[in-house]
């Protein structure tokens, strides 16, 4: 059972990486965002698309693991948590899960923070884009005719624009 549990905290640590390099790919994405830099935003999309690839796996190998050790220590595997493995383990692997489980808790705070940040200005930019196609939109093609046969003006009060398009 000690190797299942050192392989685990290997895994924990694995993961803690992935969420620090998912922290810095956030960050470099907050950057491009800022900068209205298209081709960095590109490259750390498809950087963090691998990164979740690779976190997917992880995260299967670690719920086989936890699976094993709940066989072993007769509990639910749902219900093995880490704060639970804590009270399960010897001293020296459990405050190393407990000093794992407070930086995945931390960096998860941090992540959700710029996770959020950057939300915000990708809609902020949506909103702007919108606004500015609204109002490019309401420019018309003004008419061939001023006047009709008759003398009179043919053309409704024009539209208020951002951009004059009459030449």
């Amino acid at each position: 059972m000690e190797a299942k549990i050192i392989r685990l905290i290997k895994l924990i640590g694995e993961e803690v990486l992935i969420f620090e390099t998912f922290l810095q790919y956030l960050n470099r994405q907050q950057e491009a965002l800022v900068n209205n830099n298209i081709e960095a935003l590109q490259t750390v999309t498809r950087d963090q698309e691998q990164l979740a690839v690779r976190t997917t796996q992880v995260e299967q190998e670690r719920r086989a693991l936890v699976a094993e050790l709940s066989v072993e220590l007769q509990r639910d595997q749902h219900d093995l948590t880490l704060t639970e493995l804590t009270k399960l383990v010897s001293e020296p692997e459990s405050n190393q899960i407990h000093s794992l489980q407070n930086t995945l808790l931390g960096l998860h705070d941090q992540i959700s923070t710029i996770k959020a940040r950057n939300d915000f200005l990708i809609r902020k930019s949506m909103e702007y884009i919108n606004t500015t196609m609204s109002q490019l939109g309401l420019a018309e093609e003004p008419e061939k005719k001023t006047y009709s046969p008759d003398s009179t003006r043919t053309n409704a009060a024009p539209k208020t624009a951002l951009v004059d398009r009459r030449v």
